[in-house]
């Protein structure tokens, strides 16, 4: 049986590899030079949870706009995404333009779990940070597009901006992405099957960079409420990380987690259902892997 929130997943890869495969092709519909994809946008309307039971009654206004082709203004540029961004995206962008107008990021090395198009990662390379966007297979070749275009662009306003890519399953390998100083992520708790893997991801990432000698990492989440499961998420980052709101927009919240260690590092057992629901996602990402 296939969950909406598994769906909505399938839809978002659909998108994006039709995207991808659209940036190499122009059409004279939608204005001269503009490709086609340029008019869709990644979903209607969303009829999660909280939407279809009334609680939640903003996921669907102007704010959350998904558009395969954004133009935003990040960091001084004026950036064109492909592939579309998310609400959450954007308001950690402005989030991260204000925290790091310091210029305390330069240097700093930043990874993204579950980057997408990479608009969050992509604004704190232009804030001075050596970024690492992560994500899985079908997302790099639209991630290096946009990090390409955006690369070309901060060189002729004389930005420095360091930003590469690496293929990232979570709950796996976390060799070559630590040690770090921040990790960051954002829209990413929707799929109930990845939320322990995802944790397992961040924790490991704090804890393995601390014990190489990082004085402090830092560790921001975006999060938008479609799911009442989604508790499942604070719960498990509840057993290592404090937690508190860093920023809040709407519908958006980002959280700043910061490390305590009372877990160890690692995370209690999962109830049976949801251990079922952990090695079906294990299985799948296998057969991904595998082809």
């Amino acid at each position: 049986e296939i969950s909406e929130n598994r769906e909505r997943s399938q839809q978002k890869q659909k998108c994006i590899m039709e995207a991808k495969e659209a940036s190499n092709s122009r059409s004279s519909e939608g204005g001269a030079g503009e490709p086609e994809w340029a008019k869709q946008s990644l979903r209607k309307r969303c009829e999660c949870e909280l939407c279809l039971s009334g609680v939640a009654t903003t996921h669907n206004d102007s704010s959350h706009d998904q558009s395969l082709d954004q133009k935003l203004s990040v960091a001084g540029l004026e950036l064109r995404i492909i592939g579309g961004t998310t609400k959450c995206a954007r308001v950690m962008v402005k989030f991260f333009e204000d925290l790091y107008k310091d210029g305390s990021l330069k240097n700093k090395k930043v990874v993204e779990v579950g980057s997408g198009t990479g608009l969050v990662g992509m604004c704190l390379g232009l804030l001075g940070g050596h970024v690492t966007l992560t994500d899985q297979s079908y997302v790099m070749e639209v991630l290096e597009y946009n990090i390409q275009n955006i690369g070309k662009q901060a060189k002729d306003n004389k930005k420095d901006f360091v930003v590469t890519t690496k293929e990232h399953v979570w709950g796996t390998d976390i060799k070559g992405l630590v040690p770090c100083d921040v990790v960051i992520g954002s829209d990413l708790i929707f799929a109930h099957e990845g939320i322990r893997p995802l944790v397992t991801s961040v924790t490991q990432m704090v804890k393995t960079s601390l014990e190489a000698g990082k004085q402090h990492v830092d560790c921001y989440i975006a999060v938008i409420r479609r799911f009442k499961w989604e508790e499942s998420f604070f719960k498990l980052m509840d057993e290592n990380f404090e937690c508190k709101k860093a920023a809040e927009d709407g519908d958006i919240v980002i959280y700043q987690y910061t490390w305590h260690g009372k877990g160890g590092g690692k995370l209690s057992a999962p109830p049976k259902e949801e251990a079922k629901k952990h090695l079906t996602f294990l299985y799948r990402i296998s057969v991904h892997l595998l082809d």
